[in-house]
């Protein structure tokens, strides 16, 4: 039986795309007899929460290390002792585990893939030392890799010029079952939620101010904020907040368990997202098979999913009015029964289980190449 070993930053219980992503892809192999495990740090970044050094979280054993240095760019190097019993290394993320694992292969042998999930260009800050970075370091790094995975089309353009031989589109999946349980469950007549990191790059302050100029016309708007304050923004939300005279109109709710997030879902009639940037936007993707109705901003991540007014909406973030405008024009109609389902169609399309059978198939080939050279080798 082959064992796979996931090497992750941050992991359950801390909520987020990625996060989400490796859980349901070790859980969705399991089903199909493969056995994973998952490497992480102990840390969570947002709160500095020490977690066990091992535990079992739905079935999956996650086993915890320390780290020195930023969390941009954590420096764990007991990460080496842990990949012996592995018959491949699966590496989620680009940071310093890539960067680590790579310049030790010829040390511990492991044959390793890459998952993207959108590099380190979620934001532009410091983006010249970024640019230096993956146009050197994790481009070398990448030379070990027997396969990247991008996990959005943007990703891929992004990746394959330096990575040109060995690179696949596998998009993410999401626990369609799980989130269409509550499709029935209409919710409430504006009230919106988000979901996702309190990070920069989220634009949180967008909804935020999206919402002071909605209660206006509609008293009863609400907007569900649920995640992890990664770049401890929590305390400038709480002052536009109340810049905005928006208390009764937000509510903030960090680390909910998947139940919970589940009920605060049910209980909104939209997902909003005025991202910046989003490599592939999973929660999105959720949101639509829950059978929440998408606002989202106008990055090529989101264009590629939704097409304006069929299965969503998209929305200009950057031209505020426009903003404005356009969300009321939807909400005096009330959710359109048409684009909703056409949502949840969308979303049935990206289904764990269509997605983990794209990557049995290169492990599958990437064990098979392995022997073989071994057997050259020989």
């Amino acid at each position: 039986m082959m064992r796979i070993l996931h090497v992750i930053r941050q992991y359950k219980p801390v909520i987020g795309g990625m996060e989400n992503f490796v859980e349901n892809l070790a859980v969705h192999l399991k089903g199909k007899g493969i056995e994973s495990e998952v490497l992480t740090l102990n840390t969570d970044f947002s709160n500095g929460e020490k977690f066990p050094e091992s535990e079992l979280i739905n079935g999956i054993k996650v086993r915890r290390i320390p780290y020195f240095g930023s969390r941009r760019y954590p420096i764990a190097l007991s990460a080496i002792n842990y990949l012996s019993e592995f018959d491949l290394i699966h590496i989620h993320g680009v940071d310093f585990l890539l960067d680590y694992l790579a310049g030790l292969k010829a040390f511990h042998k492991k044959p390793m893939i890459l998952s993207t999930h959108g590099g380190f260009f979620h934001t532009k800050k410091f983006y010249l030392y970024k640019k230096l970075h993956f146009h050197t370091l994790t481009k070398l790094s990448l030379r070990n890799m027997k396969w990247i995975v991008a996990d959005s089309e943007p990703d891929y353009v992004t990746f394959k010029p330096i990575s040109p031989e060995r690179i696949e589109m596998i998009e993410n999946g999401i626990n369609f079952n799980l989130y269409h349980t509550i499709e029935q469950e209409k919710g409430t007549p504006n009230r919106f939620i988000f979901v996702g990191r309190f990070s920069k790059n989220k634009r949180i302050d967008k909804l935020l101010s999206l919402i002071g100029r909605l209660k206006l016309d509609f008293p009863d708007v609400h907007l569900s904020i649920v995640g992890r304050d990664y770049d401890n923004l929590k305390g400038e939300f709480m002052n536009q907040i109340e810049k905005y005279g928006i208390g009764k109109h937000v509510t903030i709710h960090e680390a909910l368990s998947e139940e919970d997030l589940l009920k605060e879902m049910s209980r909104a009639a939209y997902f909003i997202s005025a991202s910046e940037y989003e490599g592939f936007g999973l929660s999105s993707l959720e949101a639509m098979a829950a059978g929440r109705v998408a606002f989202l901003s106008q990055i090529p991540s989101f264009k590629k999913m939704v097409s304006d007014g069929k299965n969503g909406y998209l929305v200009d973030f950057d031209d505020m009015d426009a903003a404005e405008e356009k969300v009321k024009q939807v909400l005096r109609s009330g959710v359109q029964e048409s684009v909703r389902l056409a949502g949840v169609e969308t979303a049935r399309q990206n289904s764990w289980e269509t997605i983990v059978n794209k990557f049995i198939q290169m492990y599958d080939m990437v064990q098979n190449e392995d022997v073989a050279s071994i057997r050259k080798a020989r």
